[in-house]
């Protein structure tokens, strides 16, 4: 008789067959496993600044039409970039540019609409709440000038400073000690707004191994 090349269909109720057979046999016999422990790793150091925007996504300031910096609104795109907004944030920085002023900015954003929360008297607790819950916050930082306070950070003696991203300087965070940085800001007028949303993620790490 003539050997001939089983098809498809003659295969698969034999491959079933074996599958199931297999499954049987380690089901009635048992499977010769070793034993695995886990342990807990110690989780990295805080991240920071808290709102560790990457210096890819930093937005430099821009001239507007009216031969104005812009930057309130490269502060705002920093901000929404943070909350992974990045279609509002390219849309908020192709609609305004030129000089604003707190109580217009809070107008064009309540239109919008977003949410936010905003200070006029340098409270630091108003920082704190920020840097504790992973937010930013646009502030009068500089002679007429906006930034982004991203955060306090601490040195290893416990000092701590603000982590400043000045969109005249994108690219990497200044730091001023905080008591200096509180006083200089209420020179500056004290106002500081925060968009609310949901902050990006931390950075991931390995928090348990398998021996």
């Amino acid at each position: 008789m003539l050997w001939r090349k089983p098809s498809p269909c003659e295969i698969q109720p034999v491959i079933r067959f074996a599958l199931v057979a297999c499954l049987l046999s380690s089901m009635l016999t048992g499977c010769d496993v070793a034993p695995q422990h886990a342990r807990a790793l110690a989780p990295p150091a805080i991240e920071q600044p808290p709102a560790n925007l990457p210096a890819a996504l930093h937005q430099r300031n821009w001239t507007g039409r009216l031969n104005q910096g812009s930057c309130v609104h490269a502060s705002v795109v920093n901000l929404l970039r943070w909350l992974n907004e990045y279609d509002l944030g390219e849309r908020w920085r192709t609609t305004y540019s030129d000089g604003e002023y707190d109580s217009r900015l809070e107008e064009r954003l309540t239109a919008v609409p977003i949410d936010f929360i905003s200070t006029r008297n340098a409270d630091p607790r108003f920082l704190d709440w920020c840097s504790q819950n992973r937010y930013a916050c646009l502030l009068w930082w500089k002679p007429s000038h906006c930034c982004a306070f991203m955060g306090w950070v601490s040195d290893s003696q416990g000092n701590q400073f603000a982590a400043i991203l000045d969109n005249n300087y994108p690219g990497k965070f200044q730091y001023t000690p905080r008591e200096q940085f509180i006083r200089l800001w209420s020179g500056y007028g004290g106002y500081a707004c925060c968009i609310l949303g949901t902050p990006a993620s931390s950075i991931p790490y390995r928090s348990y191994e398998v021996f």
